[in-house]
């Protein structure tokens, strides 16, 4: 194993994840950000071989888990963003001659803005991230270092600072680090962090162009000394190297994105689950509150959103439709609504969104096709706003926090039980008269949990009133409509119980696929929000 301890020596961390705009901080580090301080260190330290061949077997390696605290993110008190900070802009040349008047324009261009009370200031954000522990952890769980661990701790006592240059730490080869608690994963992920791969030192080394910099520079300095042949000997050395050129240092693109999330725990044994995977991708709201009876509208939306930023051609595991315009026979995205909900002090307005997608997805081919929607291309959460006319207007985005409430938790939804209760009506996809007329519908929902995958509940009751502490009356939402003639399709709360143990998320009947019918579990171990 091997592993990199990286101590924020402030308390905090300076850096934009954002590029030039500096309006958000970066956290967790990215795996590229503290390769590319490293090789600053080298750079700048002679280059030593065998530090070099260690940053070139680095750049071999998987991309490495990390261990690393919640942050709270400096902001302003009117907004989300960083406070303004006034600060004095680079030195001005001053001028060869004094004025000829006590002009202050002019007094300023001869060299008064040196002076700190005339020195002008320009607003900028310094994006600072706060942890809760300053200390990260970098691990690949199946590297050895072996003829290169004693050039790496040597390299990584060299590293000053990570970002900006205000943002010092100590960098060090570190044998028992804390557990991860991101892992890289192929497909829709909370972070997009940037990791580095091969050639990356060469491509830093060619950016930097650090050799010819300063042979310019030098040469420039020696030529303003120089005089007469000494002097034109020079310029002709300058104009045959650079040819009237000037080399500059770039700053670096972005190497590789890899998606991280928490590690995954692992389902007991023998578990039964539906057709719907049980990582789900958890979108919080934010805005005006929004009541679990506003599911339809809002999942509605949402939808037309998602379609909106997905790539042409829309899969039929997204669209619901087949490629011949007809409705899809196979499983396919459904929206799940994620009330605050089971606990005395609910009271069942929507905290976010849950998209719940079929088992048999390929988890690239999510990255690819849900990607645009949820990050940006900084690799940061996508805010999205919703709007539905004069119902209401919100904004949505992927939920990163390593600790959500418990109800923006995939946990919450998906826990092993028995029993299960709705939190959205089921919708009967038929109507009954007669006396019997609810034991026909209880048969037919234990139809529908057969055709999501699940076995047959042993027991099934019908009730207008949920089980779940927070959930509105049944008749509070608003009923489905058939398609063929517009009619009424009824729906009602529901309990399931089943022989054994199954595994969510569960949601059943006709409005499954809009966010009715989404069930939770009800044995011991319930949260709070």
């Amino acid at each position: 194993m091997l592993a990199l301890g990286i101590r924020y020596l402030n308390g905090w961390a300076m850096a934009a994840a954002d590029g030039a705009r500096k309006e958000c901080a970066e956290w967790p580090p990215h795996p590229d950000r503290i390769f590319m301080a490293l090789a600053a260190a080298w750079f700048e330290t002679g280059e030593p071989p065998d530090e070099g061949e260690a940053l070139r077997w680095l750049e071999t390696l998987t991309p490495p888990a990390i261990s690393a605290s919640n942050a709270s993110f400096r902001s302003a008190s009117n907004d989300n963003r960083p406070t303004i900070s006034y600060v004095p802009v680079n030195d001005s040349q001053r001028g060869r001659k004094l004025p000829e008047t006590n002009d202050i324009g002019k007094l300023k261009d001869a060299g008064l803005t040196l002076i700190p009370e005339y020195r002008l200031r320009q607003p900028r954000r310094f994006p600072v991230a706060i942890p809760q522990k300053p200390i990260v952890f970098l691990v690949w769980p199946n590297a050895d270092s072996g003829p290169h661990r004693n050039a790496l701790e040597r390299l990584a006592k060299k590293v000053t600072h990570v970002g900006h240059p205000a943002s010092f730490v100590q960098i060090w080869v570190e044998d028992t680090p804390e557990t991860p608690n991101w892992v890289p994963t192929d497909g829709q992920a909370v972070h997009r962090l940037r990791v580095f791969g091969p050639e990356r030192l060469q491509y830093l080394k060619t950016r930097y162009n650090r050799d010819s910099v300063i042979a310019y520079a030098d040469l420039k300095a020696r030529i303003g000394e120089a005089k007469g042949k000494e002097k034109k000997k020079l310029q002709a050395e300058l104009e045959d190297r650079f040819k009237g050129e000037t080399p500059i240092s770039l700053r670096p693109e972005p190497a590789l994105w890899q998606g991280y999330a928490c590690p995954p725990e692992a389902p007991p044994p023998e578990t039964i689950g539906s057709v719907f995977d049980p990582r789900l991708t958890v979108l919080a709201l934010s805005g005006k509150r929004l009541s679990l009876t506003a599911t339809l509208r809002l999942t509605e939306t949402l939808r037309g959103a998602i379609l909106a930023a997905c790539p042409d051609p829309i899969p039929e595991w997204i669209s619901g439709h087949a490629p011949d315009g007809k409705r899809s026979a196979n499983p396919h995205l459904a929206l799940l609504p994620l009330p605050f909900s089971g606990h005395k002090h609910a009271d069942g307005r929507l905290m976010g969104v849950a998209l719940a997608l079929p088992r048999r997805i390929d988890p690239a081919e999510t990255a690819h096709y849900l990607g645009s929607f949820i990050h940006d291309e900084h690799g940061l959460a996508r805010r999205n706003r919703l709007f539905a006319g004069h119902w209401f207007e919100c904004g949505i985005e992927l939920e990163t926090r390593e600790t959500p409430p418990t109800n923006l938790r995939a946990e919450a939804w998906t826990r092993a039980s028995r029993t299960w209760a709705s939190v959205t009506p089921v919708v009967l996809d038929r109507h009954f008269d007669g006396k019997d007329k609810w034991k026909h519908a209880a048969e037919t929902m234990k139809d529908a949990c057969e055709r999501i995958g699940l076995p047959r509940p042993k027991e099934v009751l019908l009730h207008p009133v949920s089980l779940v502490e927070g959930v509105p009356h049944a008749r509070e939402f608003p009923y489905l409509t058939r398609k063929r003639d517009g009619g009424r399709m009824h729906h009602s709360h529901a309990i399931f119980v089943f022989e054994t143990k199954v595994i969510g998320p569960i949601v059943v009947g006709a409005g499954r696929f809009r966010g009715y019918g989404l069930c939770r579990p009800m044995e011991e171990g319930d949260g709070h929000e």
